[in-house]
């Protein structure tokens, strides 16, 4: 495929429908401002592949990076995030789990960040994340939502540690490979798109972007405390078009967010989480993904995007490198600052059906 660059910019021509999406670059940040964000702890030098033993309060973390190719200049960032089961690797290499590597060659440099709970091991997956967090958090893979505990209260105005962990692989990235700085993106699947919400929602300022897919909200009462699953449930059938809180975000949600774009997708009808016994049923996305939407939608500087499809709680399986390639182009076109009002939505690849604003018709 011929690709087009300017100024960070990046269309692809055998993608003709996305071309509308990619609009003009702006300028390149001033080279003192740019080069002031990126950073690595002391003695740490970044390299293409797997970097382990990443120093991040008090942990050593580790983190995968397929540099963009073909690109001059700075490239766009896709930070793709697996969920509970399946591993980091799976998530950048395997196609059922999305393939996210795949996106180097279309000009992003992907980094994909390691779980706490995998020990460094980018292969981990399985039941070694799969279970109730600890230290006042709700699910393990990630620092994710506070838990419905005394424990959890902690974290009502704390971003947790791997939400700074995020930010600091992409700095530390950026020391050795350049790195647009108006288009940074993370998302992920379900406990992955859990943390993309917490992120987004704590750290709007770093982010350009996000893609949550089947991400929890952790719907909670006005006043910040739990529900119970179906309570949670309940609250958002009520009332479909409310502004939620969650435990996945600060306590009370910001009135205000930096400029970003979201794109929410929810898998359908079958887009729900077993924990298997005694719990069974234990998360449902149709809501989640509702109140998460209702959120983003109800920021004046956010573009959302509402996306539905058929696949489930999985990474979208239809055309999925095509879905990816028109999401991080989407997303690309609107570096941050820009104007919401100049946003275009183009028409996704089959299989899927997006619109901005809100989901509608869940209800």
């Amino acid at each position: 495929m011929k690709r087009i660059h300017g100024l960070g910019g990046l269309c692809l021509s055998a993608f003709a429908a996305l071309s509308a999406a990619c609009s003009q670059a702006p300028a390149a940040p001033d080279q003192s401002t740019e080069a002031a964000i990126w950073s690595c702890p002391a003695g740490f030098e970044v390299k293409e592949g797997l970097n382990t033993n990443f120093p991040h309060e008090g942990l050593m973390r580790a983190f995968v990076v397929a540099p963009a190719k073909g690109v001059t200049g700075a490239a766009p960032v896709w930070v793709p995030i697996t969920g509970t089961v399946e591993s980091t690797n799976a998530n950048l290499t395997v196609a059922r789990s999305g393939a996210n590597a795949l996106m180097a060659d279309q000009g992003f440099t992907v980094i994909g960040p390691v779980r706490q709970c995998s020990n460094q091991d980018p292969n981990a997956s399985g039941q070694v994340c799969n279970g109730p967090g600890k230290d006042g958090w709700n699910w393990t893979p990630w620092n994710d939502g506070r838990a419905a505990n005394a424990e959890g209260e902690k974290w009502k105005n704390d971003a947790g540690p791997d939400s700074r962990f995020f930010e600091a692989m992409v700095r530390c990235v950026g020391t050795k490979f350049p790195l647009d700085a108006k288009r940074l993106f993370i998302g992920g699947i379900s406990a992955g798109g859990t943390v993309t919400n917490r992120a987004l929602t704590f750290n709007s300022a770093f982010w350009s972007g996000g893609m949550p897919i089947s991400g929890e909200w952790y719907v909670s009462n006005d006043d910040g405390s739990a529900l119970s699953f179906n309570a949670a449930r309940q609250a958002v059938i009520d009332n479909p078009t409310k502004i939620h809180q969650g435990r996945i975000g600060p306590y009370p949600l910001p009135k205000a967010l930096s400029p970003l774009v979201v794109i929410t997708v929810w898998g359908g009808e079958k887009d729900l989480w077993d924990c298997g016994p005694p719990l069974g049923l234990c998360a449902d996305y149709r809501p989640s993904t509702q109140a998460g939407s209702n959120y983003f939608s109800s920021m004046p500087n956010v573009v959302h995007v509402a996306c539905t499809a058929s696949h489930g709680h999985m990474w979208p399986q239809q055309n999925t490198q095509a879905f990816n390639l028109w999401a991080l182009t989407t997303m690309s076109s609107h570096p941050k600052g820009s104007d919401p009002k100049a946003f275009k939505l183009t028409a996704p690849p089959e299989g899927y059906s997006c619109k901005l604003g809100v989901f509608t018709g869940l209800y």
